[in-house]
């Protein structure tokens, strides 16, 4: 299947599924009933269940429900609303005519929210991008034991996809780890110009920084220090963001800076550790220069090092 067949199949396969699950639970909502008397506790019933549904749209918004977590859950809430829905027409708990109307109006109200939910999700949580992307894809993530390949793969992609955030990502890693820092700053970049969900990732922003301070001889002053500040403004807790700024302080002479932003990093680590010990040590050594730092003095070699590539 080529790359610009495959989003047609993915919306269409995404619509089919939604109307299969819709058509599980509209007949039985809009099926007609004789009023009668009944228990008017079917009402709560169906209001209950709009804001059960409610709620997992919420959770999976918040990032508290995957995908599939989510999908799981609204299918036991509509099997769960088919069995009061049972219960109610059984002898002895008819629905009356008020609690009719509202099944027919939350027929209604799922019929229109369920898809607009779904899309809407997918499109605000969900990787468009991805759906360019050729059968096959595997290959961008990684032909390690063949570098030239990964290459050549990975900048065939970017000419078919200028859009495609993570396969520039990709490349410029594989520029960093063959030593291209420029090459590399320059992926980076264009990866977090065209891509809002690269762009809305703080660990992208301290490559880009890693890049750019190797690039200009392992310093992290000028717009490797600003990127940093623009990968903490997206996750103030983010680990190498912190790492980072505590060491970009440290070497424009700002100790205290540094001990604040490296205390923040200390915090996450646990005690003990030699991550721990090391980053300790760094803290007493910055904080201690603060009070005893001259004039101009030129600071030392940086404690821990933020111009190093992370684990890929």
């Amino acid at each position: 299947m080529d790359g610009a067949a495959s989003p047609v199949v993915f919306w269409a396969l995404a619509a089919a599924m939604t109307a299969a699950a819709l058509a599980f639970v509209l007949p039985r909502l809009l099926a007609r009933r004789e009023p009668t008397a009944g228990p008017s506790a079917s009402v709560s019933n169906l209001e209950a269940h709009r804001r059960a549904l409610a709620e997992l749209d919420r959770e999976l918004a918040e990032g508290r429900l995957d995908s599939a977590q989510h999908e799981r859950a609204r299918l036991d809430l509509e099997r769960r609303l088919l069995d009061d829905l049972d219960r109610v027409d059984s002898p002895g708990g008819r629905v009356t005519a008020p609690t009719q109307r509202a099944s027919r109006a939350l027929a209604w109200i799922l019929a229109l929210a369920v898809p607009l939910a779904a899309f809407g999700l997918y499109a605000r949580f969900g990787s468009p991008d991805a759906l360019q992307a050729p059968a096959g894809d595997e290959s961008l993530m990684l032909r390690a034991a063949d570098p030239v390949a990964q290459r050549a793969e990975l900048e065939r992609q970017v000419a078919r996809n200028p859009r495609d955030g993570r396969a520039r990502v990709l490349l410029a890693r594989l520029e960093m780890d063959e030593g291209r820092f420029a090459d590399a700053a320059q992926h980076y970049e264009r990866a977090l110009a065209v891509a809002p969900k690269v762009a809305s990732d703080a660990a992208v922003w301290c490559e880009y920084a890693d890049a750019l301070g190797m690039a200009q001889g392992r310093s992290l002053i000028g717009k490797p220090a600003e990127l940093i500040q623009r990968a903490l403004a997206l996750n103030a807790a983010h680990p190498r963001a912190l790492e980072m700024a505590g060491s970009a302080a440290y070497e424009q002479r700002d100790y205290a800076a540094a001990a604040r932003w490296w205390g923040q990093l200390l915090a996450q680590l646990p005690p003990g550790t030699p991550a721990h010990d090391e980053l300790s040590a760094a803290v007493e050594r910055a904080q201690q220069r603060a009070q005893f730092a001259l004039p101009g003095e030129v600071p030392p070699t940086l404690p821990p090092s933020a111009t190093r590539r992370p684990p890929t």
